[in-house]
């Protein structure tokens, strides 16, 4: 494509801490630029090309209405699900329901906000993140409850296995230019939910210009390297700004790895990144800008966009369509029934579709 450039850009800057320390200022360099060209959004671009392998329709007899799903975790004989309202769901590989796990309330042994899960298999347990109360339960998988953790120094938005060791990615609330919102990573104990690095998360990034819940899944491994992404919002000309960061985590502190520069968009227009989906060597970006929805697919392996649309699967983008990763380059979606959604009947629940995305040339 002729307007894909990369550059290498040497940047100085005080934006990360070490390590939980506020004191502690690390100055970045080297980092790999792609950029996003208006030009690029609305040009001519080669069409996303899927290999279709399966489906698992939701709609069986039994199932509840799910809502919205917020998060899937599949294993070999079942999967289990998130919704928005239903809380924590069981299904077999058909698509049937089998049981609630956990119920929705203020007890210990309940979620008020469940926002992310991870399966255990070794364990025989799913945890869930519950972003209101700030802490993660666990269940083993027949629904019985375990145990709950203590409060994090965060709301729980997200997990990451980063090999024996169980991440849970956390936001702070309410940033402001004294006091910014933070993204801050712990390590649990699977089995017992002990906190570690209590006093001292992982690390923490502050920006004044954040919002990290919507965006489900801010942590990958690319190239053997675990990957963090901090999007930007951009919705006050004050705020505009025309770089996103994605950072490499290295000994404890966060390194940046790629920039993201978009070049040529109106600063008085809203730009932001609301979603952002990483697997082993593509970035996956939900882009609005002037309050349109457009799908960039970025080869991280050769630093530059590849892909734009406007639509996914002949469907408008929302956050259930935008490809998931699951092993190599294989994937899933959520489909809903668009037509039936029209209507003033009861919406169906959707169909999870796995494919294969085969990059272009």
């Amino acid at each position: 494509m002729k307007y894909n450039t990369l550059t290498l850009l040497v940047l100085s800057a005080s934006l990360l801490q070490n390590c939980g320390n506020k004191d502690n200022v690390d100055t970045l360099v080297s980092i790999n630029t792609i950029e996003i060209r208006k030009d690029f959004l609305f040009g001519d671009s080669p069409e996303f090309q899927i290999e279709i392998l399966d489906t698992i329709n939701l709609e069986a007899p039994g199932n509840p209405p799910l809502t919205s799903i917020q998060d899937i975790a599949f294993s070999e004989n079942f999967f289990l699900l998130l919704d928005r309202i239903h809380g924590l769901l069981k299904f077999d590989n058909s698509g049937s329901f089998l049981r609630s796990i956990g119920e929705k309330g203020e007890g210990p042994d309940e979620y008020t906000m469940p926002y992310a899960i991870h399966l255990d298999e070794k364990e025989n347990a799913v945890i869930v993140a519950d972003w209101q109360k700030m802490t993660v339960i666990s269940y083993d998988l027949e629904g019985k409850f375990e145990s709950t953790s203590n409060k994090l120094p965060g709301h729980p938005i997200s997990f990451y296995k980063d090999n024996d060791t169980l991440l849970v990615v956390q936001e702070t609330m309410n940033g402001t230019k004294e006091k910014p919102r933070q993204v801050l990573i712990s390590s649990i104990e699977p089995k017992t939910l002990e906190v570690k690095n209590w006093e001292r998360p992982l690390y923490g990034y502050h920006s004044n210009y954040t919002r990290i819940h919507p965006i489900p899944r801010i942590i990958s491994r690319v190239n053997k390297a675990i990957l963090f992404y901090m999007p930007i919002i951009r919705g006050e000309i004050g705020s505009h700004s025309d770089r996103d960061t994605i950072f490499r985590k290295q000994e404890g502190r966060l390194t940046p790895e790629y920039l993201l520069q978009f070049t040529g968009f109106d600063n008085a227009l809203q730009l932001v990144i609301s979603q952002v989906v990483m697997s082993d060597k593509n970035a996956f970006l939900r882009v609005v800008y002037d309050n349109r929805s457009y799908f960039i697919v970025i080869d991280l392996e050769n630093n530059r966009p590849l892909i734009h649309s406007r639509q996914l699967f002949n469907r408008e983008l929302t956050e259930e369509i935008v490809p998931k990763p699951l092993n190599g380059d294989l994937f899933y979606s959520i489909l809903r029934d668009e037509e039936n959604s029209k209507e003033d009947t009861e919406e169906k629940n959707p169909l999870i579709l796995f494919y294969r995305i085969i990059s272009p040339g």
